[in-house]
């Protein structure tokens, strides 16, 4: 009995640690992918020549992250 007893105190500890982080989460603003991928590539060619995983094509429209 005590084991079962220790199984379900684990069990809703876990509920309650799984609970307090959807609630972290959903407070997370969310922005849609197309814009975090303009956001990404607009900052990849504003400091390309700064940033040195960063390698730029000739023509400046191609990042290649390294």
């Amino acid at each position: 009995m005590k084991f079962i007893k220790t199984a379900s105190t684990n069990n809703l500890a876990q509920a309650n640690r799984t609970v307090q982080q959807l609630k972290r989460e959903a407070c997370i603003e969310r922005i849609k992918v197309s814009k975090a991928s303009a956001d990404i590539m607009s900052s990849c060619e504003e400091h390309c020549q700064e940033l040195p995983f960063i390698k730029t094509k000739q023509n400046k429209k191609i990042c290649i992250l390294l």
